[in-house]
């Protein structure tokens, strides 16, 4: 028996041809090259690692019939075959990390800030109900935008389609009803273009401006830094009211924090800037109501595209996360809340929606008079990208997509697509996915 057991393990090999034990760090590096071979694209025209669903196929399908003269997607190797301006497509498309070989301005991007969605500003803020801004930059890209074309969104909320459309060097309209939603915009929208030495505060300073904010003395001549000082701590005051994690740090240095990040964000995003010669754009935020935007004679037919997710008031509660905000500046969050989708009942709810909870119905009634307003304001040819979802009211899914999609249809839009995103992650939430609705108004 002793003689058997000899003669097996002398046969016996290891991983590396021997009878030694691999280090931990052999068997890592082992690994590692093993696994590249069969996740590591093979080419000079590279699919991004984020693209993780048949959706961002589909995206990237929509990026290249507007960026390319012509194109071929290799979805098994992740490679992509394209004709066309390629000094153009690279600054421009979100879902390829390398052309022939160059990488992308947006590789950059998730590269520097360490993240595929949270670049630039457009993490200044948790803000509920948010979209992707990758997708802004993809159906900008589907729509052949430039820096002459104009673009709405009425339901602008923090401001991911204002900020997107800003670094791509686009101008662009951002209306909503809600103050915080306006402030945290105008702050994403002046951070492009403010001087460094604005942002530079020592840290005596900031520990003071804290206990002004709190005192209720926060006072500053320049309005952006005012707004800026104030949304950081309504930011510190909410991850306290959250999680006990930040307890060690404190109240101050989680405020500090806050702002070194924005500072370092800050740099990022210039040193990109440099690097690409990129021209921002400023947008034009404003707070008004998209039920109203048929009043206002010089939008008619004045945008080239609307890119916009409407809110689910009947899903998220969007002012209550920001009950810090209103609370501190005074604001009635009864009167924001009336001006909501689905907020003016009148007593009276169209056949059609029998079946459906009240305040669904509501919203129905108004989202499409939201949607007869973008009409209104897109010029003929003028192309519409709804991200919507389907939520779960009373245990019930409300199929708020295709009745979107039927709206759209009934007010004149043609259609042209439908891509389901599902949200990864979300297992537990009333919003399993979103999708993207793309019309076109057609000329007369």
């Amino acid at each position: 028996m002793e003689k058997l057991v000899k003669n097996k393990r002398e046969k016996q090999m290891t991983l590396f041809g021997n009878n030694e034990c691999p280090s931990y760090e052999e068997i890592m590096e082992s690994y590692a090259k093993e696994f590249s071979e069969y996740v590591t694209p093979k080419g000079d025209t590279i699919f991004g690692f984020w693209m993780q669903t048949l959706a961002d196929l589909e995206f990237l399908d929509l990026e290249l019939q507007g960026l390319t003269d012509e194109y071929s997607i290799d979805p098994v190797n992740r490679t992509v075959n394209l004709k066309g301006d390629e000094d153009w497509i690279r600054l421009r498309i979100a879902h390829l990390e390398k052309i022939n070989g160059k990488t992308t301005l947006y590789t950059d991007l998730v590269d520097k800030f360490g993240d595929t969605n949270a670049y630039a500003f457009h993490n200044l803020y948790p803000y509920k109900g948010k979209f992707y801004p990758r997708i802004v930059r993809t159906l900008i890209n589907a729509f052949k935008l430039d820096q002459d074309s104009l673009i709405l969104d009425p339901f602008n909320g923090s401001g991911t389609t204002t900020h997107e459309a800003s670094l791509m060097g686009i101008k662009s309209v951002g209306i909503d009803v809600t103050p915080m939603g306006v402030i945290l915009s105008e702050l994403k929208n002046d951070l492009l273009f403010i001087d460094q030495k604005e942002l530079d505060f020592t840290n005596i300073q900031i520990q003071d401006i804290l206990k002004d904010i709190e005192n209720k003395k926060w006072h500053y001549p320049k309005p952006f830094i005012y707004k800026l000082m104030l949304a950081i701590y309504f930011d510190t005051i909410d991850a306290f009211t959250r999680t006990s994690r930040y307890n060690r740090k404190g109240k101050i240095g989680l405020f500090m924090e806050k702002f070194n990040y924005i500072k370092d964000c800050y740099k990022k995003i210039n040193d990109i800037k440099q690097k690409y010669e990129l021209s921002f754009k400023r947008a034009i935020i404003t707070e008004g109501d998209i039920l109203e935007l048929n009043n206002l004679s010089d939008m008619k037919e004045k945008f080239d595209a609307c890119i916009t997710s409407p809110p689910y008031y009947f899903s998220i509660d969007y002012v209550g996360k920001d009950k810090i905000a209103y609370d501190y500046l005074d604001i009635d969050m009864k009167k924001i809340e009336s001006k909501y989708l689905g907020m003016k009942y009148n007593g009276h709810i169209s056949n059609e929606y029998k079946g459906l909870p009240t305040r669904v119905a509501m919203y129905y009634d108004d989202l499409k008079k939201s949607i007869e307003n973008i009409f209104w304001s897109l010029k003929p040819g003028g192309k519409l990208a709804i991200v919507i979802g389907d939520s779960t009211v009373n245990s019930k899914k409300i199929p708020t997509t295709l009745t979107t999609k039927k709206f759209c249809e009934e007010i004149g839009f043609k259609f042209e697509k439908l891509i389901f995103n599902p949200l990864l992650g979300a297992r537990n939430r009333a919003i399993r996915g979103e999708s993207v609705i793309v019309c076109k108004k057609e000329e007369q």
